[in-house]
């Protein structure tokens, strides 16, 4: 039963065609199941209905042509109660609804069940018989279970059979939707910096020039052949002559008596070279994977290895041919720091990573670097986004893949309309950080992404209030020298004299692994990271401190920042550890006063050390709230996971109510305290902060501009007014929309895009 299961998911992911997918699709679960009929049904949600889209049993000719809306019928039935509906004579239930146009008078029998991705319905999958039978439980079990593998093939399905076109017959697409993670918009084309060299990463696309394909797939084979020879002669002395037979069979297969004479075939179809490679290879593998014989089921392995083998080759050719666009949007899989760093400044304009979340790393890193990204969108192989016209909506999370140029020029307005906003902000970039009431506030700037950047308007800043030492740190392939990390800090210090320069600690873990310092967890997000990880490796953390007191002689700003402190006992032997660095560097330079001693703070981000507020205040000198990891930690959702993204929000009432209840017991302890995450540096969220009292706030440099101009035209004592209603939603949406309603009664909200 598993592995019909898996080849009927497997043959539909290979269709070109969604056509040919569901067609594939109906006949293969009616021969699975033995029964009678196979219908599928997809939604349409602007239409509100369900469009016949395959069948093997009713009537052909209704395909594409018979709707049953959301409501109608007992296809309507199931996708309103997102569960099976099993009868033995549906004809006799109340909400059958008659259908001429399908002819299914004869069928008495029915088993519908819904296929459901991240909570919608996309379609209702159904089987029918005469008999007048209850379906059995195995039935059942095998239709739910194909819905659920179904739905993350089908999403989407559309947009890759379109995509799928060669370039000369690319017509409007239509859009992607995924996730929010940095605002603003731009038009470039998908640039894979890193491809995935498996068959999964590629998609099916047709070419224009068959010819140039096959030279291509020749010149692969050719040095595939010749890795072959290469591999056999140094393992010629080490296997016996039958284990070396091995990569005879090899060169045989690639052949054009053999495999390379079917890809030929499927190259002269109009396929591509990387598409045709994988519809053969993985048409062969699945015939041997379903042999009894457990030798020629091991033959599947040999077809998919030589296979890889010739793909990774095939790619090779193409990154070295490809030339970078001039408008890059930068995809990959999950985008790190590195990648960024390939890509000339003045070419990136947006970020598309399929993994990931509102504010997962690469979300961070984009918005400090001021260009819009979408995360979370997997429904496109990897290498499908390679030279696709992309429009990247970084305010509604869309993606609009190869739109027509008059789409292009809407959202080139828009980018001008946004272009006038930023240079209205910028005009009172040099004012002071005030309200209209005369309330002053502290705007610091979260640095250590990209320093050349960030420290360009540091005269209209009061400082940094986070740094992240971590960057350095995942950007070499060791551990930075204590020397190098001395220089780095000095400069960043020297970018803001008599301005407190707050340096974070190393926090690595979770989704900021180090390449040299692999950690493989289960659970990353509560496993070893931050404190942990460093208080476990005191000479890191020796070193680093060390390298900051340093770095501080003579300029006399630094703070240091503690990172995921969840217990006083890391407090204190972090403390320890400082006193201890001190003694050392002091000892080095033996002059009495040359190393002052830093003051030293403690992230808010784990709930626990909340509840330990008091104590804290006694230990350090002041406190800064992380509202990015207190978020995730408060609502138990990872937000770099996709699927649990739309549960991550900072302006859940629980996150709200805790923040308001931290800045209260702060003010009662004269405990100074800070924002650094995320929520500071947003409009909406900045000005409930103020309300609940805070004053010192660090957001990344690019919305510094915008906040500040913000704040001069609001009033805390109508902030303060509005607070308990704030605080008196009971969800994220409505939180938003009064704060939204007070901006707009302020006339406010049409320049900010809250």
């Amino acid at each position: 039963m598993l592995g019909q299961l898996r080849r009927i998911v497997q043959d539909v992911a290979q269709e070109p065609s969604l056509a040919s997918a569901l067609a594939g699709l109906v006949s293969n679960v009616k021969n699975a199941l033995h029964t009678e009929c196979c219908s599928v049904y997809l939604a349409d949600y602007q239409q509100q209905h369900f469009m016949l889209m395959a069948t093997d049993g009713l009537n052909p000719d209704a395909i594409g042509k018979v709707a049953i809306g959301f409501s109608e019928g007992l296809i309507g039935w199931v996708g309103q109660r997102e569960e099976p509906i099993n009868l033995a004579e549906a004809h006799l239930h109340p909400r059958f609804k008659v259908t001429p146009e399908v002819s299914e008078d004869c069928f008495s029998a029915f088993l519908g069940c819904p296929i459901i991705h991240h909570r919608k319905v996309l379609g209702v999958l159904t089987i029918q018989q005469s008999a007048s039978r209850v379906f059995s439980e195995d039935e059942e079990s095998f239709l739910v279970t194909l819905g659920v593998q179904l739905a993350s093939v089908l999403v989407n399905a559309e947009m890759r059979q379109l995509t799928s076109q060669s370039p000369n017959q690319h017509v409007h697409v239509g859009q992607l939707q995924g996730l929010i993670g940095a605002p603003g918009i731009a038009i470039g084309e998908g640039f894979v910096l890193q491809p995935a060299s498996d068959f999964d990463a590629i998609s099916l696309q047709k070419t224009d020039d068959p010819e140039r394909e096959l030279s291509r797939f020749y010149r692969a084979v050719k040095v595939t052949k010749a890795e072959f020879n290469r591999l056999a002669e140094r393992m010629s002395g080490h296997l016996p002559p039958d284990a070396l037979a091995i990569f005879d069979v090899y060169h045989q297969l690639l052949d054009a008596a053999s495999l390379g004479h079917e890809i030929e075939a499927q190259i002269a179809e109009g396929w591509c070279a990387k598409s045709a490679l994988k519809r053969v290879v993985e048409k062969f593998a699945r015939q041997f994977d379903d042999m009894d014989d457990a030798y020629l089921r091991e033959r599947g392995t040999d077809i998919r290895d030589l296979g890889q083998r010739v793909l990774n080759h095939l790619l090779d050719t193409e990154q070295r041919h490809y030339k970078l666009p001039e408008h890059v949007v930068l995809v990959a899989d999950n985008v790190t720091a590195s990648m960024l760093a390939e890509i000339p400044r003045a070419q990136l304009v947006a970020i598309v990573s399929l993994k990931g979340s509102v504010n997962s790393h690469a979300a961070i890193m984009a918005r400090a670097l001021g260009i819009p990204a979408v995360m979370g969108v997997d429904e496109l192989p990897l290498m499908q986004w390679q030279g696709q016209r992309l429009i990247v909506d970084g305010y509604q999370g869309n993606i609009l893949v190869s739109p027509a140029d008059a789409i292009c020029h809407e959202y080139q307005q828009l980018m001008n309309k946004d272009a006038e906003l930023n240079a209205r902000y910028q005009a009172e970039l040099h004012l002071p950080a005030q309200s209209a009431c005369g309330a002053r506030f502290k705007l610091m700037v979260n640095s250590g992404l990209a320093i050349e950047l960030e420290t360009t308007q540091s005269d209209f800043t009061d400082g940094v209030g986070l740094y992240r030492t971590e960057f350095p740190f995942i950007m070499r392939s060791r551990f930075p020298t204590e020397q190098e990390q001395t220089e780095l800090y000095r400069k960043v210090m020297q970018s803001y004299p008599e301005k407190p320069v707050v340096m974070r600690t190393l926090d690595v873990g979770g989704d900021k692994p180090l390449p040299y310092f692999p950690i493989s967890e289960e659970n990353p997000f509560l496993g070893w990271r931050g404190i942990r990880l460093t208080l476990d490796h005191p000479e890191i953390f020796l070193v680093q401190i060390r390298a900051m007191l340093k770095a501080n002689i003579g300029v006399g700003n630094l703070h240091i920042l503690l990172p995921m402190i969840s217990d006083l006992s890391e407090v204190d032997e972090s403390l320890r550890l400082i006193r201890q660095a001190w003694f050392e560097v002091d000892d080095e330079f033996n002059k009495e006063g040359i190393v002052p001693k830093p003051k030293v703070g403690v992230m808010i981000e784990v709930p626990s050390i909340m509840y330990q507020l008091s104590e804290l205040a006694n230990k350090v000198d002041f406190c800064s709230v992380g509202t990015n990891d207190l978020t995730q930690y408060l609502l138990a959702v990872d937000r770099n996971n996709p699927r649990v993204g739309n549960l991550y929000d900072a302006l859940h009432p629980a996150v709200l109510r805790a923040l308001n209840q931290l800045g209260q017991q702060c003010q009662a302890l004269q405990f100074p305290a800070s924002i650094c995450g995320e929520l500071a540096g947003e409009p909406i969220g900045i000005l409930i902060l103020i309300a609940m009292g805070f004053r010192r706030f660090s957001m990344n440099h690019r919305n510094l501009a915008k906040i500040k101009w913000l704040l001069r035209r609001i009033d805390i004592s109508e902030l303060k007014l509005l607070l308990p209603e704030i605080l008196a939603c009971q969800s994220p949406k409505q939180v938003r929309l009064q704060v939204q309603r007070f901006l707009d009664q302020k006339k406010l909200l049409n320049q900010l895009r809250a």
